[in-house]
């Protein structure tokens, strides 16, 4: 489910056939809110989503998170697999700083600091490979603002974020508006990279002719219940003019998808423990 069939599927929630309390920008907003909760309970699961790796180098001991980085979770040599623990705290670093360029002279840990990370030995330039849990990036739905071979540009609203890349790794799609049902699939493709003023790098060639929504990377079992929680934010808006019962019934299914989703996460490595084989009497 891409953004623009999140934000239309909200939309016929508040029962709005078109915008009236709630512009697009605004939905986009509560389901980019939804989609940042639903992403904090999973990096707190086992299941591990959203962990990805990158190389790193040290500069004169310090490594430089990546931009995408949440949170580190585990560090170590690229050339000789050796593990850097993390330390307690910055205060211990001097128990045991070793010198050298290589971990095996000294200590193998680190400290956090901010977005750094400083591994605990003196001169230490060795290329790493770090662990960590990725930010997700927003969501994002319009009207393209040009098209060609290979090459789409994001509509520029609040929404938008301008950084290059930001959106690499995101896959978008466009809709047929045109057709009866508007549910036939025009492009969809993996964003490559994309400029700090949105023109993203596409395989293929996509339209200007037809609205377009990124898709979370979260998993797609949780992108009902973003709608949902968009939604019973939604209604909370002083305008709004939905019916008590309305608003009873979308806080109940959102509280009954949010405690499914939540137990389907928890299943992720369910019969991942080891199988013991006992004797048969």
């Amino acid at each position: 489910m891409n953004a623009k069939e999140q934000i239309d599927f909200v939309r016929d929630q508040l029962s709005e056939a078109s915008a009236a309390h709630w512009l697009d920008v605004g939905l986009l907003r509560r389901l980019n809110a939804a989609q940042e909760r639903i992403a904090l309970r999973i990096a707190l699961t086992a299941g591990q989503w959203l962990v990805k790796n990158a190389s790193v180098t040290p500069v004169a001991s310090v490594i430089t998170l990546p931009t995408d980085c949440s949170k580190p979770i585990y560090l170590e040599e690229t050339s000789s697999g050796s593990p850097i623990d993390w330390l307690g705290s910055v205060t211990h670093r001097r128990v045991s700083r070793g010198i050298g360029a290589d971990v095996g002279v000294g200590s193998a840990e680190a400290y956090l600091l901010a977005d750094t990370i400083e591994v605990n030995q003196a001169n230490y330039t060795t290329a790493c490979t770090l662990w960590y849990q990725k930010r997700v990036p927003w969501l994002h739905a319009g009207d393209a603002s040009a098209a060609a071979a290979s090459s789409i540009t994001l509509a520029a609203d609040a929404n938008r974020v301008f950084l290059a890349d930001y959106y690499a790794g995101v896959t978008l799609e466009q809709y047929n508006a045109a057709s009866a049902t508007a549910t036939i699939v025009a492009f969809r493709s993996l964003i490559t990279a994309n400029t700090a003023v949105g023109v993203c790098t596409v395989t293929g060639t996509p339209t200007n002719a037809y609205g377009y929504g990124t898709i979370s990377v979260l998993p797609k079992e949780t992108h009902m219940l973003m709608c949902y929680m968009a939604t019973a934010d939604a209604i909370l808006k002083p305008s709004a003019t939905i019916d008590d019962k309305a608003v009873d019934r979308i806080r109940a299914d959102t509280k009954d998808m949010q405690r499914d989703v939540w137990q389907w996460l928890e299943s992720r490595t369910v019969g991942g423990e080891r199988i013991e084989i006992g004797e048969e009497y």
